[in-house]
């Protein structure tokens, strides 16, 4: 729970003619995570000799699937089937759905392509209808020849003369964008010429074009056909998908498996007769993977390997179910290696209670583990939200727990609630306040006081861990980090007999104690500077800052306080507002709505970061390695 699981290094020897099958089984247990190896007078190793044909065959098999899910849907209607290897590498080759899908998506592109073609003929067609009754297949001769395309009409009279001039014609209806040129093929160039300077674009005519009208009902008469049969391919290799969906997908999940299989072969060393694999497993699946190395008798051997503190195991955080929810922090934010700490219990721990502090009222905690409810039914397990959800859920608990204490209710004593229940109902619940809480407005000094000492507090605990952490690897860390408490001690110690100005219930205390507490933090600092050198006495400022940041959780606190009163004072629903009071009521329950949902967001942000950047950063060096067994895994993983 506050370590990572139990690692052991392992060295698995077996017989070339033996490793597929070893392979094999460690792939199903998916209990070692494989890492390379390299050994004097062995060779590195490569994949084996079916990686390349699977490859193949799984680039074939994806290209089809591709093609299927555009028709038949991308979302599976049942787990892939894991068929043996052989036999899928066999259907595989075999599969003819995948040539004839291939040939049917041609077959569709290629009439889709001339669908187009069809269009842009047709709007072609249409800008010429213009000139009806003009042949456009009879207007070429030995001698003469034309243009028709888009022309601005501003330009038609300039080009009009250059075309008389040149024996040619111009075309073109009042105000018409599109004109029809007419020329002698012997001045084809000079015309060009003149058709460029007056921004003439040429359009480029239907194939076999006529009239516009008779033109136009042919590319319709075409279009029709072509969509006819687009429709009918496409139909077919939706059938076609839908009835072998189900057989890709099932050869993709086995042959990738046995690419897995034949690639991890790559990590190993081999001479001519043995591979050696390498790799790490949890201690309690020793039993597992010991079983399976004796299944194969003397083909292969397992042994443990011993390691030194150098090498560093993989992480494997071993939390209680109740505590996962929050792995993904520890994950997420610098993954602790395999000797050190896992903080996630910490977190567990400290941040409901920073977040109760900060909400600390009693409907806004219930609000909190309704709106948690909500999202966990929203977001499946696995999901960011849904761990989000379940750190809200534990934190809702605290939050009302503290509003108790607060003696807060959406902004209001409980007294104060039951008089405004009287108010509506004139029956009266309560005739003098049950007890008298701590409220957080009026006693902010003694709130920021109590912050203070909880994060001087967390603090110390994020040095002692990290002095465990280190005494059995690098002592010296381990006596810098008793230096760091030293120092806190000793700058608390030193400061007590002077808080009594903020803090009257501190008067008491005599200010001689500010001697020995200023000889502590002088030999930590002492220590300090013998341990980490000049970057450490440089850092001690921050200590203090580091402290005085857990005051944002009074003050965050009594801002969400001071909202609710003031959303209270004014827009409360009151019976002597009258009908007004029902225009009310959607306002009031948003504002305080708005306001806890800002509480909860900012209690979240806060209160990790007080976790990840003051008390984790005390003891946590991170970089641990993820464990990645080499396993099958199914499409939910």
């Amino acid at each position: 729970m506050f370590r990572a699981k139990e690692m052991k290094r392992v060295r698995i020897i077996v017989l070339k003619s033996k490793v597929d099958a070893v392979i094999m089984d460690l792939h199903e247990a998916g209990v070692v995570d494989i890492r390379k190896s390299s050994y004097e007078g062995l060779e590195d190793g490569r994949p084996l000799a079916s990686f390349e044909e699977l490859s193949t065959e799984l680039m074939k098999l994806r290209s089809a699937l591709g093609l299927m899910e555009a028709t038949a849907g991308k979302k599976p209607e049942k787990e892939p089937e894991l068929i043996p290897g052989a036999r899928a590498l066999s259907e595989s080759r075999g599969l003819a759905a995948e040539v004839k899908l291939k040939e049917l998506n041609r077959e569709c592109n290629a009439l889709a392509e001339r669908l187009k073609t069809l269009e842009n003929d047709g709007a072609t067609a249409t800008k010429l209808s213009a000139f009806k009754n003009v042949d456009f297949s009879r207007l070429s001769t030995r001698t003469l020849a034309f243009k028709a395309g888009e022309l601005p009409p501003a330009k038609a009279a300039a080009l009009s003369e250059k075309l008389e001039k040149l024996g040619g014609q111009l075309v073109q209806e009042a105000e018409a964008q599109v004109a029809l040129i007419l020329y002698e093929n012997n001045k084809a160039e000079k015309v060009e010429t003149a058709l460029s300077d007056a921004g003439f674009t040429e359009l480029p005519l239907p194939y076999g074009m006529t009239t516009p009208s008779e033109t136009l009902k042919r590319i319709s008469a075409e279009a029709g056909i072509a969509k006819g049969q687009l429709e009918a391919s496409r139909s077919k290799m939706a059938e076609l998908s839908r009835a072998n969906i189900a057989k890709v997908r099932s050869l993709i999940r086995s042959l990738e498996a046995e690419a897995e299989r034949a690639e991890i072969a790559a990590r190993f060393a081999s001479s001519r007769s043995i591979y050696v694999i390498e790799g790490w497993s949890k201690a309690d699946d020793g039993p597992k993977l010991g079983a399976i190395v004796q299944k194969h008798g003397d083909a292969a051997m397992m042994e443990d390997v011993k390691y030194g503190h150098k090498e560093m195991p993989p992480t494997v955080l071993d939390n209680p179910k109740i505590v996962e929810p929050l792995e993904f922090i520890t994950k997420s934010y610098s993954m602790p290696n395999y000797y050190e700490f896992d903080p996630t219990i910490a977190y567990f721990i400290v941040l409901p209670i920073v977040y109760g502090m900060m909400v600390g009222d009693v409907f806004y905690g219930l609000f909190s583990i309704l709106f948690s409810l909500w999202l966990l039914g929203k977001f499946k397990k696995g999901d960011l939200l849904h761990s989000v959800a379940r750190i809200w859920l534990y934190c809702g608990i605290p939050s009302v727990l503290f509003g108790f204490v607060f003696d807060e209710y959406g902004g209001m004593s409980h007294f104060h609630l039951m008089e405004y229940i009287k108010d509506w109902t004139g029956i009266a619940l309560l005739n003098a306040p049950l007890y008298t809480g701590f409220h957080r407005m009026e006693d902010a000094l003694t709130l920021i006081g109590i912050t203070t000492i909880i994060g001087s507090i967390h603090l110390a605990a994020g040095f002692i861990i990290g002095a465990y952490n280190e005494w059995g690897h690098e002592r010296k860390h381990a006596y810098a980090k008793l230096s760091w408490l030293g120092a806190e001690i000793g700058l608390i110690v030193t400061l007590l007999p002077y808080l009594n100005v903020v803090f009257p219930q501190l008067a008491g205390i005599p200010a001689v104690l500010a001697i020995p507490g200023g000889i502590i933090f002088l030999v930590s600092a002492a220590g300090l500077a013998v341990f980490e050198g000049i970057v450490g006495i440089a850092e001690l400022p921050s200590l203090l800052s580091n402290i005085l940041s857990y005051a944002r959780i009074a003050a965050l606190g009594i801002v969400g306080v001071a909202i609710a009163e003031i959303v209270n004072d004014y827009v409360m629903p009151l019976p002597e507002a009258g009908i007004l009071a029902i225009v009310l009521v959607p306002i009031f329950l948003g504002l305080h709505a708005a306001n806890c949902l800002l509480a909860m967001f900012e209690a979240l942000i806060q209160g990790g970061r007080l976790n990840l950047v003051e008390f984790k950063s005390k003891f946590l060096h991170g970089g641990g390695d993820m464990f990645v067994p080499f396993a099958l895994h199914s499409n939910k993983d």
